[in-house]
């Protein structure tokens, strides 16, 4: 299976150092943001539909699924809205996921953090900080795609997910977190 987002789109969002573990590990965390994030909701069909299409070179992506991809304008009721695509609510799961599990090390010895006299690990409540406003910020373009999709699912035939073409008001999911 090969991820529809790279390090490289990462990098139009967030900086994470260029290092060999980091460009190793990236896809890893691309792919379970895939099959465990956004599955859940854009459903299989779709998601499918997408990496067929991305496994051919050159990608052959239909101008929808580009726009779904990427993101954009689009024009619904007389007015025109713009959304994020679906690699930014991907780069936000993985990145979520990426920085909740990045301070540690996987070694033959066990699971171990590194430190050294130059750097200290961050907290564990700034590392749940970040991956909770990561996850909250894919949440949110999530809501836009779910809209965006809702508004033209007579385009997307394999959106399955509430296709209530008609729906004019904006839905945001919110969690309440603990301490």
């Amino acid at each position: 299976m090969k991820s529809l987002v790279t390090k490289e789109d990462l990098d139009n969002y967030k900086y994470v150092a260029d290092s060999v573990r980091n460009n190793t590990i990236w896809d890893q965390f691309v792919k379970e943001s895939m099959l465990l994030d956004v599955k859940n909701w854009l459903g299989d069909a779709l998601l499918n539909e997408l990496m067929v299409q991305n496994e051919t070179l050159p990608t052959t992506f239909t101008a929808l699924n580009e726009l779904l991809l990427e993101g954009g304008t689009y024009v619904y009721s007389d007015c025109t809205y713009i959304f994020q695509g679906l690699k930014a609510a991907i780069i936000y799961y993985a990145f979520a996921r990426f920085t909740n599990r990045i301070p540690f090390n996987y070694t033959a010895v066990g699971l171990v953090v590194k430190e050294s006299d130059y750097s200290n690990p961050a907290s564990d409540k700034v590392v749940q900080r970040l991956e909770t406003e990561a996850r909250l910020t894919a949440d949110a373009i999530r809501d836009e795609i779910t809209l965006y999709l809702n508004r033209n699912c007579s385009s997307y035939p394999l959106w399955k997910g509430g296709c209530c073409c008609g729906v004019t008001e904006r839905t945001r999911t919110f969690k309440v977190l603990g301490d």
